[in-house]
Parts: C-alpha cells; structure tokens; sequence
C-alpha cells in the first residue's frame, strides 16, 4: 500500500479537484502527502490553454499562496504533510525527480492539456513520467453543472487573491523603500480592502454551505469553523481598514500595514484550503444534480468583479 504522495498543486480548477480527491486518498489508507508547485516547463505548457488559470501572476508569493491552502486542506483531513520546491526544470521528469528526492512511493496529478515535452494519453492529455514511481491521474467530475458552479466559485477566490497580492505588493514596495507611505500607496491598499469587502464571493460560499448542510451532517463541525474563520477574517480586515483611514503616511505604519496584510492572507489561504480539501469534495459527493442546477443558475447571475488592476509602484 502506498505510504507517501506527491501531489503537484498549480491552481487550476482540475488541479484544486485533485487535491482534494489525494487528500481523502491519503487519509483513507493511512498515507502523508508532500505538496509541490508544478513545474515551471508543465505550467508554461498548459498556461494559455487552461482558462481557469489564476488571474495573477505566478511567483513566489502566489507559490507560498498554493502550498499553504494544499497544507491546510491536508490538516483539515488529519493528513500528515510536508511542502517540497520542484526539481530542476532541465531534468528529464522534474516530478519524478522531487518525488524520489522526498521518498514518495505515489504521484497523484491533474489530467492537464498536452505538452511538448510529455508523452500523450489516449485522451490527448499530457502524461506524467514517473520515473519508476507510480502516477495516478485522478479523474474529474464530468457534469457540466458542477464544473459551472464551482468553477464561478473558483474564479471568486483568485479575485479575492489577486487584491490581496497586491496589497501587499504595495504595501512591501512602499517599505522596501524605507520611505515613510505616500497618499497614493494607502489609496491603493484601501482600494483592495475595499475590494475585498464585496459580499459576492462569501454569498455564494453561504449558499453551497446551506445546500451541503440539508444533505449530510458529516462536514458540519467544518462548516461551523469555516463561519467562525470567516468572522475572525472580517474582523482582522476591519482592523487593517480602519489603520489604513487614518492616513498615517509614516513608515512605522507601513511596517504594521504590511504585517496585517500577511497576517490576513495566511488567514484567508488558510480557509480556502480548507474549503477546497473538505467541504468541496463532500458537496461533489453528497450534492445531487438538481442542488448544482440550481447553484449553477445562482451563481451566475451574481454580479462579477472586475480583475483587478496591477498595483501601482
């Protein structure tokens, strides 16, 4: 029996699927899970073919961003885990290599679109080379409601992730600079607290969580620490908000702007994670097709958010 997984995370919806689908694995066999970025060469490969890539750019803080919500979802399942940096792009299977270096006997992946330099599926997807270790592919849920809802879902947490990048993008080049803040920068970072403050996203959230509870108790202990992360979130952004209006330009105050910005981000990864490695996988379970005809239609008649702009420097 396999005893530890590698699991590549990138941020698409087939990819946050299979998280999801590794960790229940894992849990139900005994198993810990390391969790990777996925190579740069597969990333690039599937980058303009994936629509639901993340809106923001992928660097390192939007990597940290992927492994703490893969590292909350396995913690919420009880799922020993570690995180793991790819190996280098140049080697023949960088996957296969990070998974002998970390010793996993199992490497558990999104079908993604095919690339150059991997071997084809029969269903025109790019395969995996192993490298000796075992690869499984974990299949998708095929009903075209599911993908809809969740995916709007989905699209609603890399909005609410790019305002925060880029917060603390201004925030961290306002006090890389050692200057004290300027007017513009804490426009800029007020604006994307304000961003942040839409209700649309938790609505629909609401919403799937309602559904879920009519359908099963098994997530309920789940659902309610999801509400009162939700609360303490709102809570730590009120505080950041109401730091930010006083229009304190010093650089003292940058510092504290930006430390509650991390402390905000760490804390909504947290509960994305969460999400995407608990409840998520119990509504594709216990959610029947009427429950996601009817989120489906929900979700997209909310109003969208505009992408956001790239922060001003």
């Amino acid at each position: 029996m396999y005893r530890h997984l590698l699991v590549p995370v990138d941020g698409t919806d087939a990819s946050i699927e299979a998280l999801g689908q590794a960790v229940e694995f894992a849990q139900s066999i005994g198993a810990r899970i390391t969790f990777c970025p996925l190579p740069a060469s597969l990333m690039a490969s599937s980058n303009d073919k994936k629509p639901d890539r993340c809106a923001q750019p992928i660097d390192d803080t939007v990597t940290g961003e992927l492994l703490a919500r893969a590292e909350a979802a396995a913690r919420a399942q009880g799922v020993p885990c570690s995180l793991a940096l790819p190996g280098v792009d140049a080697a023949p299977s960088p996957i296969a290599a990070t998974a002998r270096a970390h010793g996993c006997d199992l490497i558990c992946v999104a079908p993604w679109p095919l690339a150059p330099s991997t071997g084809t599926s029969e269903h025109g997807m790019a395969t995996v080379d192993g490298g000796g270790v075992a690869v499984l592919t974990c299949a998708i849920d095929p009903r075209p409601a599911v993908a809809q809802a969740i995916g709007i879902l989905l699209a609603g947490q890399r909005k609410v992730a790019a305002h925060l990048h880029a917060a603390l993008r201004a925030a961290r080049i306002a006090c890389g600079s050692g200057r004290p803040l300027e007017a513009t920068t804490l426009h800029e970072i007020a604006s994307r607290l304000k961003a942040l403050q839409r209700p649309d996203h938790h609505t629909m959230t609401e919403a799937l969580f309602a559904r879920l509870r009519t359908r099963t108790s098994a997530v309920d202990a789940e659902l309610d620490e999801l509400g009162r992360h939700h609360q303490r979130a709102d809570q730590m952004f009120e505080e950041l908000i109401r730091l930010v209006a006083r229009g304190d330009e010093s650089a003292a105050t940058g510092v504290r702007i930006e430390e509650g910005l991390r402390a905000c981000a760490q804390f909504t990864w947290e509960y994305i994670g969460r999400k995407e490695g608990v409840v998520l996988p119990a509504a594709r379970r216990y959610l029947s097709d009427t429950d996601w005809d009817a989120l489906a239609e929900e979700f997209s008649t909310m109003p969208t958010d505009k992408s956001p702009s790239p922060p001003t420097s």
